[in-house]
């Protein structure tokens, strides 16, 4: 037997194992499942109380050839409509309107009339709106929660009983009886376990931006391209979401690369923060090496008619994302 390789195997195996019974030990002293975690995670996305309308900037950052490049788009969501209207028009754009430039040129050999290669040289137009324009809102959960009107929020009973349909393991005591004291949360009790839309492991407690976070991966039992989530990072103190990674973005092909997906609070309300692509995207001609959204000066708004005549509820150029 080699002696130095048998050794190694042992070391790796014994490893292996001490990681193993680390991810065990902190799952255990949790009180929970992956299934819990991620079931009450999605208690909290239902939980949330949004504003009727919030404004808002949407600024889309690129790098492309070695330059980064940004657009603020000003925003509104109208959450009792679930509608979202944006100046279609960025800062950047209103400051310095768009002149054409660039040149889009094509060389394409042909043998017998049929062209054998065609091949763009040249560098492309200038992009006006780098990913679209951004119909996007703060407050999208990635599927993690319906669309619920702010007069039709529910109650803590109805939140536990959307989420009693999958999950089936109880909240630890001391969670429960905290968050029962205080009326915003109900005990998830023992049920039947349901068909669930994912896979759902536990792959221990990580830190994200300095804090404690419970890992979960995720796997979709069925329908991928609608069911994104591949990852998720839970606040193991209120179960509200802090970091999740899908497959892909958007409802447009040209973003369904992995996207990191940061979240944060306004007001004790739960929102997105960023969205950074973790591969090169290409728009049309453009391809840039990395892209992102983040979403800044939320805040509570009222309605106003300017909306309606000078902001943009929908265009065949629009970045959108799939309805929960």
């Amino acid at each position: 037997m080699h002696w130095p390789r048998f050794s190694l195997i042992c070391a790796l195996l014994l490893a292996s194992q001490a990681s193993a019974a680390r991810a065990s030990d902190t799952l255990a002293a949790a009180g929970t499942s992956a299934y819990s975690i991620y079931g009450h995670a999605r208690t909290v996305w239902l939980a949330q109380k949004y504003p009727d309308y919030l404004a808002y900037t949407i600024v889309v950052s690129v790098d492309e050839r070695g330059v980064t490049k940004s657009n603020h788009y000003h925003s509104v969501y109208d959450a009792l409509h679930d509608v979202v209207h944006v100046n279609a028009i960025s800062d950047e754009e209103h400051a310095a309107p768009h002149v054409p430039t660039g040149i889009n040129l094509h060389i394409r050999p042909k043998r017998q009339y049929q062209t054998i290669v065609d091949k763009r040289v040249g560098n492309p137009e200038e992009a006006v709106d780098f990913l679209g324009i951004p119909l996007l809102a703060p407050n999208y959960s990635f599927g993690l929660a319906p669309y619920v009107a702010p007069e039709q929020s529910v109650t803590s009973d109805q939140l536990v009983a959307q989420i009693r349909r999958q999950f089936n393991d109880p909240m630890p005591a001391a969670k429960a009886q905290e968050l029962n004291s205080d009326g915003t949360l109900k005990e998830i009790a023992s049920v039947s376990a349901q068909a669930r839309d994912y896979v759902v492991t536990f792959d221990g407690t990580e830190r994200v931006n300095g804090q404690p976070a419970y890992h979960l991966s995720l796997h979709p039992v069925h329908d991928p391209a609608r069911l994104r989530l591949r990852e998720m990072w839970i606040d193991p103190q209120t179960y509200a979401t802090t970091q999740i990674v899908t497959a892909g973005n958007f409802t447009t092909p040209q973003a369904m690369v992995p996207w990191t997906i940061t979240f944060g609070t306004v007001d004790g309300v739960q929102y997105i923060a960023s969205e950074t692509a973790d591969a090169p995207v290409s728009v049309g001609p453009h391809t840039y090496d990395r892209a992102s959204i983040s979403f800044q000066a939320i805040s509570p708004t009222q309605w106003s008619p300017l909306w309606v005549n000078g902001f943009a509820s929908s265009s065949d150029k629009a970045i959108v994302e799939p309805k929960n």
